[in-house]
């Protein structure tokens, strides 16, 4: 195999998102978090409102699609460069 393929196949990204719901001073409050991308690693948290609120609901679902569509998106060139590298290839 080729070297300059090899570096396609490393997978060490870092991805996910989510909710994160807490209790302050007696009251019910949702967080979102991502994170930051590969170079980063860090894990980010966004206030999205306090729970139970219509408002909330929307920002964190609509946050959630957002993410998993980007992934998605991501995922989609990430298996196109690999059939690509492995098009490539010669046969043996």
């Amino acid at each position: 195999m080729p070297v300059g393929v090899l570096h396609l196949f490393k997978c060490n990204m870092q991805a996910g998102c989510g909710l994160l719901v807490r209790k302050i001073r007696g009251r019910w409050y949702v967080y979102l978090w991502h994170y930051n991308g590969p170079e980063r690693g860090r894990q980010q948290i966004l206030y999205a409102g306090p729970a139970g609120k219509a408002k909330t609901r929307e920002k964190a679902l609509r946050f959630l699609l957002e993410h998993e569509e980007r992934a998605r998106t991501a995922l989609d060139r990430r298996v196109a460069r690999y059939r690509a590298a492995l098009a490539r290839l010669e046969p043996s």
